[in-house]
């Protein structure tokens, strides 16, 4: 049943596409994210979803006839330059074959990255976007909050079978990203800052925004329980950020003290063990084979500074690879670089991370621009919110990525195209009163002091009579 539901709602959404191009863009999203066709049985584990709508997704795009122009910002620019430098690395790559193969996947990734600043404008648009990325991660989170709590954390919290989220560790940094925005979304819907155009939502919106409160939660359980290292840190790094942005902050210290002295409640044995091993790495299988591969990346980037080894250069195999290494352990585990920066450094040298590094950084300060800005200048309140939830996701993806491999991650290109699109959203919007009165007031003069200008001129006298004929 799940296999025939799922084909209606593609073969239903490829028309609709078709009509209204921009809806592509969260349907792409969605099977990206999400992945629907794992939670299926049969014959639609293997049917082609994503070249589905993406292909139709494309084709409407040449349709479009409120197609935008790509905005060429320092992202998108830095974006392009990273583009090329794989496909230089690529070429130079010590596993050509298994180079290429990768490439041609990293570009379809950044294909939707480039199309969605082009079908996405306009603060409808945007927000559909961001719900459906926020809930198809959050769709994990919501089982795996329950499962967690209903078995007692005696088991790791899982992504989608037979994808990319599949392990504990990717679903762990997925729902980390993502826990900002399911806040700011339960918020949204409380406070009713966008209309979405659907009497029914309007008129349950704040209902709906105390069930995305409890989502919230339930993420925030779910991703402790997969019981991941970077996660957890991930975790450690961000909490503080949403601790200062919930607003009823006396509340939940109140319902922690009582959990915790009455209740009794306590982190479970194996969250604790968990954490245990991070200072006690030294005697840690795993955590040793991490300090072993990012040795080995290291020699590989002072080898190979500027081509590094390109994309796939696992597939050599051990003993290739082993000799990279600083020590040699008594496993013969994974070759992953277990790390986004050293992975990076490994595949692409220092000047692919330095690029890497700097779309990152100018990714950061637009949406510090927008979280500053957006509610003073323009009144859009879920603008800059957003850009605060985004902001700390990739505060999460920055930390936890040092001990997971996961550069070429879907949702972190998402939040580029986002920040993009959400800057342009805030330059076009028409400025409050408030804030056009601070611009005029900035290009007056400087106000005279005793009759005297500060160029030590009188100032002039001005026929405002003048102004009005």
């Amino acid at each position: 049943m799940r296999d025939y539901t799922l084909f209606l709602i593609i073969m239903v959404l490829v028309p609709i596409i078709l009509a209204r191009p921009w809806v592509g863009i969260p349907a792409w999203f969605w099977v990206g994210l999400m992945v629907p066709h794992s939670l299926t049985w049969t014959f639609m584990r293997t049917f082609p979803i994503a070249t589905v709508i993406g292909g139709t997704t494309l084709v409407a795009l040449l349709l479009a006839k409120d197609r935008r122009p790509l905005p060429l910002t320092r992202e998108m620019v830095m974006l392009f330059l990273f583009l090329a430098y794989v496909t230089m690395t690529s070429y130079f790559a010590v596993n050509s074959s298994g180079a290429w193969g990768f490439w041609q996947h990293f570009v379809k990734i950044l294909l939707i990255t480039f199309v969605t600043p082009m079908l996405i404008h306009g603060q409808k648009r945007i927000v559909w976007v961001l719900l459906v990325i926020t809930f198809s991660i959050a769709f994990y989170g919501f089982k795996g909050g329950i499962f967690t709590i209903s078995t007692g954390g005696n088991y790791h919290v899982l992504g989608p079978r037979d994808s990319f989220l599949s392990g504990n560790t990717y679903i762990g940094i997925a729902m980390l990203m993502v826990l900002p925005m399911i806040l700011v979304t339960a918020r949204m819907f409380h406070q009713k800052w966008v209309d979405l155009g659907y009497p029914i939502i309007q008129r349950f919106s704040r209902p709906i925004g105390w069930g995305v409160y409890g989502v919230f939660w339930l993420t925030a359980i779910a991703t402790l329980a997969t019981y991941s290292r970077g996660a957890l840190v991930g975790v450690l790094a961000i909490a503080p950020f949403l601790f200062i942005n919930m607003k009823k902050k006396w509340l939940l210290v109140v319902t922690g003290f009582v959990a915790i002295s009455v209740v009794g409640l306590t982190v479970p044995d194996r969250l604790m063990d968990r954490w245990q091993t991070i200072q006690t790495y030294e005697e840690d299988t795993s955590a040793m084979q991490r300090i072993q591969s990012w040795g080995v990346s290291w020699n590989m980037a002072k080898e190979s500074p500027i081509t590094g080894k390109g994309f796939r250069y696992s597939v050599l195999g051990y003993d290739w690879w082993i000799q990279y290494a600083e020590f040699e352990g008594h496993w013969r585990h994974v070759l992953s670089p277990h790390s986004v920066y050293f992975g990076l450094m490994a595949q692409h040298g220092f000047g692919g991370l330095a690029v890497f590094l700097l779309l990152m950084g100018f990714t950061f300060m637009t949406l510090n621009r927008i979280r500053r800005t957006a509610r003073r200048k323009t009144g859009q309140i879920w603008l800059a919110e957003y850009a605060w939830a985004i902001q700390v996701g990739l505060i999460g993806y920055l930390v936890a990525g040092a001990f997971l491999d996961v550069a070429y991650f879907n949702l972190l290109y998402a939040f580029i195209a986002l920040t993009v699109i959400m800057r342009r959203e805030l330059e076009e919007a028409p400025q409050t009163e408030t804030a056009q009165e601070e611009a005029r007031s900035a290009r007056q003069p400087w106000p005279a002091a005793n009759g005297v200008s500060p160029t030590g001129l009188a100032p002039r006298t001005v026929n405002r009579s003048a102004d009005h004929g």
